[in-house]
């Protein structure tokens, strides 16, 4: 079944790639139309500036207006712009789903959030929101060769407004809605003489809860709580040299999103399985997330009339069931909540980066550094009811230092490169992360008393690469461009245990003990390569093929070898067709890929002391093929269509899972349900997902002029979560935001009126499982209004 896919997808690849060709010979013929000419748009998918119908690489450009225009504040919407691209939202974690990478079995983020080319390591950082954007860069496939890390399925990268010498510039804008949400933004860019510029940009955002408490009114969820301000310093005494430094902190105090998912559907039982305790004799049913049928419940359902049964799962500190305890009921509305504890999420950041540029001519010389320190603290109430009970959460500590330093050519000749070094540093004792888990009494309900087996996990990896690009013009419409990297890791890990002195403290400290922790430590090295060749059919149609891999480091080994796990890795094909059409007005685009990714963290089986043994260890694998084809076109003077549609076919080729119920695996292994996943879907991976923005610009004579938009993004059914539960497929949904913006004559006001999710589309975007059988979700915003009033100068 795969090989047919596989096939259809190249035939199809081959037919857009000549009929765009055929298109655009035909539009050659045509008289000029009255739309108008698309823009240009330059990226630095390369390390260098060109434009983006140039690159072999599937890169999709959205400038800082466009985001402003879709209502795209965070990573949480930007998947409404990118066709195939998708954003698992759990908690506080989200996570990026990508050609079939992020879906299973990795150390460290897949497809990672870069800003200005940096990379971020923790997935929490890419909460930050968007303002005082140029653009975003999303890049597909692997970019290893010449990003830094961690680009296994492709990367994002935020490339923020810089300082300008030549102009005083400055810009404000107010955003209020429903749930009484609150943005003010600005910023404010000043010359400061011929060689100086600085520009300052901030922002406060303030909701409230989306997700209702109704317990306790000021313990909902999904509300915000942000501070954000950036500061930069331009300095360029000459024209071939220029130094930008910034710094920048932001800060998150909201309630936040739960922990992992915050909504409980219910516990699956198997009404067809009953069985008769033998301590007890009292007749039960087993949990079962496969064939299991949900029961509205979080709490335990003991001696249940008739016949005095028992449905296994709950958590006893909700109450019981069966005797009609509210506190043990699931509640349907999937905004509405009932809990004691308030959830909390403290986030803060502060990093520093300096970015260099010296043009020595032949080449240009640039330097780019950082250094992020990051932490966070999330914090849930875990039994999810109205009782004084049990709260549970996360402590993390980032702290991290990066340099990215390369040569870049400068010219168009026949010969282009780029060579480069980079370092990247996170370990030791300043970087860490703990699961709390505590106890609460009715007395002092936001004073957890901490269990007395917490740790925390110390340590990280220090990493320095050499890495080149070259690009050569084999003949005038045919260029090969081939990279390469070596990466060399050095992993270190330790822990340390709860100090008993700080059970009763707001957090607990953790401490060394002796004999007890040991650092471990693990290296080893890995070269990639990219390989891609482009060819001009005629002037506005090139067509490219390209190979690339890519890798995340593996864990460290039992035992203190000195040694790595195996890392995983991709191996990855694309074949991509870039036009632009009907006299420049058109872009339309176009890519076959294919990846086999490698390595993945899977379970396996082992003999061991007269029993078997279940071990996490790099073993599986899965392969993702698709068609991606994304669209920008300007019909008319007025009317802008942009938009993309994507297929996957994502499987696992070697894969197991553990089941989290009593029952529905397909191994049992010491009493453990496992799944055995070869051949399955893997996650996030719908057939087709589909995106459109629609937009006329409206001249209002002296007036002014009204700009509406309509955003549409749709999605095939997918499976939330791994495991075949029959719970966690989010059924094929439609969403649409809707907005009319006012421009006054001069551009410089503007008025937005804005609805997203205009139909109340309800859907999940993370399905999971909590102790005791409990199965959980995340649900996606319903729908919201606002509006927000800009000016700039």
């Amino acid at each position: 079944m795969t090989t047919t896919l596989h096939r259809s997808n190249s035939q199809v690849a081959i037919a857009v790639a000549l009929a765009l060709a055929a298109a655009n010979q035909a539009s050659a013929q045509q008289a000029p139309g009255s739309g108008a000419e698309l823009e240009e748009i330059i990226v630095t998918a390369t390390k260098r500036d060109a434009d983006i119908q140039s690159v072999p690489i599937t890169v999709t450009a959205v400038s800082g207006a466009a985001l402003t225009q879709m209502g795209i504040t965070s990573i949480l919407s930007l998947d409404k712009a990118v066709a195939g691209m998708l954003v698992n939202n759990k908690g506080n974690d989200p996570v990026i789903i990508m050609r079939g990478a992020g879906t299973a079995g990795t150390r460290d983020l897949a497809v990672p959030i870069y800003i200005d080319s940096l990379y971020r390591p923790r997935a929490g950082q890419a909460l930050a929101s968007y303002f005082d954007v140029e653009r975003i860069e999303v890049l597909k496939g692997p970019q290893g060769t010449l990003f830094g890390r961690n680009t296994l399925g492709g990367l994002v990268n935020v490339i923020t407004n810089k300082p300008n010498i030549d102009d005083l510039a400055y810009g404000v804008a107010l955003t209020a809605g429903d749930y009484s949400l609150f943005r003010a933004e600005g910023f404010v860019n000043v010359p400061m003489g011929e060689t100086l510029a600085a520009r300052l940009t901030g922002s406060i955002t303030t909701a409230d809860p989306i997700v209702e408490n109704t317990y306790r009114e000021s313990a909902g969820l999904k509300d915000a709580d942000e501070q954000y301000i950036r500061g930069q310093l331009l300095w360029a005494p000459t024209s071939t040299f220029d130094v930008n430094l910034t710094i920048s902190y932001w800060q998150d105090n909201a309630n936040g999103n739960a922990d992992y998912a915050y909504k409980v559907l219910g516990i699956p039982v198997d009404l067809s399985a009953p069985y008769v305790d033998p301590k007890t004799g009292v007749t039960r049913y087993p949990t079962n997330g496969v064939t299991g049928t949900m029961q509205p419940r979080q709490g335990t359902a003991i001696g249940c009339s008739p016949g005095n049964v028992t449905y296994n799962g709950g958590r006893p500190q909700t109450g019981n069931w069966c005797t009609g305890v509210a506190s043990a009921q699931a509640i349907k509305d999937p905004f509405k909540v009932a809990w004691d504890y308030k959830p909390s999420r403290e986030i803060e950041e502060t990093d520093y980066t300096l970015l260099a540029n010296w043009d020595l001519g032949f080449a240009t010389l640039r330097g780019n550094f950082g250094y992020f320190d990051y932490s966070e603290l999330r914090l849930t109430d875990t039994d999810m009811s109205t009782n004084p009970a049990l709260v549970a959460g996360q402590l993390t500590n980032s702290k991290a230092f990066q340099a990215d330093i390369n040569l870049t050519s400068n010219g168009e000749s026949t010969l282009r490169y780029t060579a480069g070094f980079y370092y990247y540093d996170d370990d030791g004792s300043s970087s860490n992360g703990a699961f709390l888990w505590g106890y609460t009494d009715a007395a002092n309900p936001q004073r957890p008393y901490w269990a007395y087996w917490l740790y925390q996990g110390n340590g990280g990896t220090k990493t320095w690469a050499l890495y080149g690009n070259a690009e050569y013009d084999i003949l005038d419409d045919l260029t090969l461009s081939a990279g390469v990297r070596y990466s060399d890791d050095d992993v270190n890990s330790f822990t340390k245990y709860i100090d008993p002195a700080t059970q009763t403290s707001r957090l607990p400290k953790y401490i060394k003990i002796p004999g007890r922790g040991t650092e471990i430590n693990g290296s080893d090295s890995h070269t990639d390569y990219r390989v891609s060749l482009q060819y001009n059919i005629v002037e506005d149609v090139m067509v490219y093929a390209t190979n690339a891999t890519g890798y995340i480091g593996g864990a460290i080994q039992g035992g203190n070898t000195g040694n790595l796990l195996d890392p995983t890795e991709v191996d990855s094909w694309e074949v991509g067709v870039k036009s632009t059409l009907l006299d420049g007005r058109l872009r339309l685009n176009g890519a076959y890929y294919w990846a086999d990714y490698t390595g993945l963290t899977t379970t396996i089986f082992i003999q061991q002391g007269g029993t078997i043994l279940a071990q996490q260890v790099p073993g599986g694998s899965t392969t993702s093929e698709g068609l991606e084809i994304d669209f920008d076109w300007a019909a008319t003077e007025n009317l802008r269509l942009t938009g993309g549609f994507a297929t996957t076919n994502s499987r696992f080729d070697k894969f197991i899972v553990g089941n989290q119920f009593e029952q529905g695996g397909d191994t049992i292994v010491n009493g453990r349900q496992y799944f055995d996943m070869d051949g399955r879907t893997t996650r996030y991976s719908p057939d087709y997902t589909f995106n459109l923005g629609a937009s006329y610009d409206l001249a209002i004579g002296d007036y002014g002029r009204l700009v509406p938009y309509l955003g549409l993004f749709l999605t095939d059914s997918f499976r939330l979560s791994n495991a075949p539960y029959n719970w966690n497929t989010q059924d094929s949904y439609t969403t649409m935001d809707f907005n009319v913006t006012w421009f006054s004559p001069s551009n410089d006001f503007t008025v937005k009126a804005f609805i997203n999710n205009l139909t109340d589309e309800e859907y999940r975007t993370e399905a999971t499982v909590f102790s005791t059988g409990r199965a959980m979700a995340d649900f996606a915003l319903p729908q919201t209004w606002g509006i927000r009033v800009g000016y700039n100068f």
